[in-house]
């Protein structure tokens, strides 16, 4: 649990594309109304690009936490700095995979990738 409250929440970000078209529909139409329902930014989300931005924030869930079996060390390379681009991301899914050179926010070139989508 979060054990958040809806006032923490700052916007609701919803996947709008790539994926099936069912699922962005339920997701987008939910996402409206909890937007609408609590007077909240509604934000589309790429999904494939949200996968690779992940790799751009530091990993502090993992540092100091005596539950966890693997620590992260706490040091400025690995864990408290943002991965700096350009770098080289690798999209493994059952329709999107793909070896991308990350530029920028919404800068990628495909390096390579499979043929099929499936």
């Amino acid at each position: 649990k979060a054990n958040m409250e809806i006032e923490d929440v700052d916007a609701i970000g919803v996947t709008v594309g790539p994926g099936l078209e069912i699922c962005l529909r339920v997701g987008c139409n939910k996402g409206r109304e909890l937007a609408m329902k609590y007077g909240k930014p509604f934000v589309g989300v790429h999904h494939l690009e949200a996968h690779i931005l992940m790799a751009r924030i530091p990993s502090e869930k993992y540092l100091n936490n005596n539950d966890s079996e693997q620590q992260i060390p706490n040091n400025e390379q690995s864990a408290n700095r943002a991965m700096e681009f350009p770098f080289l991301a690798l999209l493994v899914s059952g329709g999107h995979c793909q070896i991308l050179k990350c530029l920028g926010i919404g800068k990628y070139t495909i390096i390579g990738g499979t043929l099929d989508d499936s």
